[in-house]
């Protein structure tokens, strides 16, 4: 692992945050090939007739879709992260990879709302240019998620204390085991 010495913007962070938007990009791509793979499939099966209500959510073709294309490019954009842009974070330290999914997952959920929120209120609200809109979430996020899971999920230093919270728990079960 590379020392970081000069604060949050780093020559190291500035290179894992290409990478990290390459990766989110593909992934963007990848999502509306599915989004639409995906409904083309759906409208010829027999869930095109699909209309569930429940509470104020309508589940339809276009819902299970976008749910499945956004699975899928969810664990696409963490397996290549973790492979690419973050492989030197924390490797001594072998992190959970599931534990390290469950905390991409909910960052990638956060920085959906920040796209949605801005979406919302710059193309809902204001009447923006929906494509300019679209622009500016897609940024808004993938910034927000690349500071959140460099910070959080791929942190090397947050990654050892979680080890050594881990270790010390483990310990303090065989002294209790010993001593019975």
């Amino acid at each position: 692992m590379t020392e970081e010495k000069t604060g949050f913007f780093s020559t190291e962070r500035g290179k894992r945050f290409i990478k990290f938007a390459i990766i989110g990009t593909i992934g963007w791509g990848l999502n509306f090939l599915l989004l639409y793979l995906f409904d083309m499939l759906l409208g010829i099966t027999f869930l095109k007739d699909i209309d569930i209500s429940i509470w104020v959510f309508a589940i339809n073709q276009g819902v299970i879709a976008s749910l499945l294309s956004m699975a899928i490019v969810f664990v696409f954009t963490f397996v290549m992260n973790k492979i690419w842009t973050f492989r030197d974070q924390g490797k001594e330290f072998q992190p959970s990879t599931l534990f390290q999914f469950f905390q991409f997952t909910l960052i990638g959920f956060v920085g959906y709302t920040i796209y949605t929120g801005i979406m919302m209120g710059l193309h809902g609200s204001l009447l923006w240019n929906k494509y300019l809109v679209m622009t500016i979430a897609f940024y808004a996020g993938l910034i927000s998620n690349f500071v959140w899971n460099d910070l959080w999920t791929f942190n090397p230093k947050f990654i050892e204390k979680r080890m050594k919270r881990r270790e010390e728990r483990i310990k303090k079960k065989e002294n209790k085991k010993n001593q019975n």
